[in-house]
């Protein structure tokens, strides 16, 4: 937009000047071609006129109803401010991406046969719920004891559901299809690049809650709790923990008394246990040049449960062989899979998908509220990370590029205006931009959003164009033709009314293809659109009113001031010379 912007000033300063210079001209009235050019554009003229001159009585009107026409504004104002805290947060809207994926969780170190079969099961449910004239491609896999389907849906021109609704669908058919089993079902978002930059976990879920701890089993318990509580909130779906239940395993407990009573050592022990079982390399085998480890352990036969670990033999210094259970104890038990941290610190990740049509941040207040009447263990805390951390951020800079953006803007209208208080009428249009911005986001059904609020820092350079244009042609009046004050701005607003419209008018229907969000993925655009529309609408109908009696009411109130003043001055200097005399 910079770029473009610079790029259009030089054309603005130089070729149109030119161009100007060679085709425009002034057809004099009483020729064939003037009196022609007249007749067609009388009716348009007369348009104009009507208009200009309605706009000019109207301000004449304001003018003599100052007081009531502000305290309009300032309701309307805070209205705005008040019904946008009632509109729904979010990191980036959500968009179309044609795709639906469903996973399926089983327990650690299940066989792959059985999830092939429960497969089975889970393909059967999804296609009963999908429109297969809608569906591009339809995959399966299994994958570490995980079993995913892999939906494409056609464009969106060639079907009539959306993949979130789809989703729902089949949500609600393979709840609780396969025992034990988690299954997740997630319509991919156009938003989920963000998704997979901005969250911890692998799938990048939209909710994303760390539960910071040492304790692992004081942890995965109170986990559970939170996914219990956040399973219960109103449009919050797939709830999961990503500590798995753990690979199951078998612990060899060493009897140090006992293998020191005979002679051996734990590595004696925990050798025999490794031959017999891993395998242990006893050499190597050449032939041609080639070598071959040997790796000695027992036949599969004799190590195919837990309980042939038990005829395992082990030779004491004495020459006599006892069986390894003589000298260790076995445990059953599940270890971990993965150990997660965050800044040296221990977390459990509880993450959730959001259903059609909720809000980050309305869904995310809901948990906030249900999971602050839950008491922590010590030693732990929750933090909302992920989008919502993003988005938390992303609403900060952009706080911060509002307030730079307003400074930069006065310090150049300062410097063009030479004068300090211009700049402050034209920036009394900037807020005016809210009164269209809010009823936009509320008719439309958006969020604010990343894009809506680029849209309201794009909106601060726009809307003050108009009153830019006003307050110059005013001041303009006034130093060269020397019209009193009221004078020039009924003057200054009937000559610019034409101008101001024509940049608005440009400006809104540009943007007008942008915010029907035509096509994939245009949902991403049409906030900003839509947002840029409503604020640059209700800014200038609403400056053309409201600028002109600020400008009157700012100067008018510098010479009370400056009045003032001087007769206090006088005063003081008559009382000065009369106690002189």
């Amino acid at each position: 937009v910079v770029f473009s912007l610079l790029c259009s000033l030089l054309v603005a300063l130089t070729l149109v000047p030119m161009l100007s210079s060679r085709f425009l001209s002034v057809k004099k009235e009483g020729t064939e071609e003037g009196e022609e050019s007249a007749i067609e554009k009388s009716r348009m003229r007369t348009f104009f006129r009507n208009m200009e001159n309605w706009y000019s009585d109207m301000l004449r009107k304001a003018l003599r109803h100052r007081p009531a026409i502000f305290i309009g504004t300032i309701v309307l104002v805070a209205a705005s401010f008040y019904f946008m805290g009632t509109i729904s947060v979010e990191l980036a809207p959500q968009s179309d991406a044609n795709e639906i994926s469903v996973d399926m969780e089983m327990a650690e170190g299940m066989n792959i046969a059985v999830v092939r079969q429960y497969l089975n099961e889970l393909t059967e449910a999804v296609k009963a719920e999908l429109p297969m004239d809608q569906v591009e491609s339809f995959t399966t896999e299994v994958r570490n004891g995980d079993a995913e389907v892999e939906i494409t849906l056609k464009d969106a021109a060639e079907r009539t559901m959306s993949p979130t609704q789809i989703a729902d669908n089949i949500r609600k058919a393979v709840d609780g299809l396969v025992p034990g089993a988690r299954i997740r079902v997630r319509a991919q978002s156009g938003l989920w690049i963000f998704r997979r930059l901005f969250s911890s976990s692998d799938d990048g879920e939209a909710i994303q809650i760390e539960l910071r701890g040492y304790d692992m089993t004081v942890a995965q318990r109170f986990a559970q709790q939170i996914q219990e509580r956040v399973t219960a909130v109103e449009g919050v779906s797939d709830v999961r923990i990503s500590r798995r239940e753990g690979q199951p395993e078998e612990n060899i407990v060493f009897d140090r008394d006992k293998i020191a009573d005979l002679g051996l050592s734990v590595r004696d022990v925990a050798q025999a246990v490794q031959t017999n079982v891993g395998g242990s390399l006893a050499g190597q085998f050449r032939v041609s040049g080639e070598e071959y480890p040997i790796r000695v352990r027992l036949k599969p036969e004799d190590r195919l449960t837990t309980l042939d670990l038990n005829n395992i033999g082990v030779r004491t210094p004495g020459g006599d062989i006892i069986p390894i259970s003589e000298v260790t104890i076995q445990e059953k038990g599940r270890g971990p899979s993965q150990i997660s941290r965050i800044d040296g610190q221990r977390v459990t990740y509880v993450t959730a998908n959001l259903e059609d049509g909720v809000a980050l941040g309305d869904a995310v207040n809901r948990i906030r509220a249900d999971l602050a009447q839950m008491p922590l263990p010590d030693g732990f805390s929750i933090v909302y990370s992920g989008e919502y951390e993003e988005q938390q951020k992303a609403q900060r800079d952009f706080s911060l590029a509002i307030i730079m953006a307003l400074i930069l803007i006065y310090m150049v209208m300062a410097g063009q205006f030479e004068r300090f208080l211009d700049p402050l009428i034209v920036m009394c249009s900037v807020p005016l931009a809210i009164i269209g911005v809010v009823p936009m986001i509320l008719l439309t059904g958006d969020t604010l959003n990343m894009q809506s609020i680029m849209g309201l820092v794009m909106l601060i350079g726009i809307v003050v164009n108009n009153a830019i244009v006003l307050v110059d042609y005013i001041n303009l009046l006034r130093r060269e033709q020397k019209m009193n004050l009221k004078d020039a701005i009924v003057e200054a607003g009937r000559l610019r009314l034409r101008p101001i419209l024509m940049t608005a008018l440009t400006t809104i229907l540009g943007l007008v293809p942008m915010a029907l969000g035509f096509g994939m993925g245009a949902e991403l655009q049409a906030s900003l659109a839509r947002v840029v529309i409503g604020g640059l609408l209700a800014s200038t109908l609403i400056t053309l009113l409201l600028i002109p009696l600020v400008y009157v009411s700012a100067h008018q109130g510098i010479e009370k001031a400056k009045n003032g003043i001087k007769n206090i001055a006088s005063s003081y200097g008559t009382r000065t010379r009369a106690a002189n005399s």
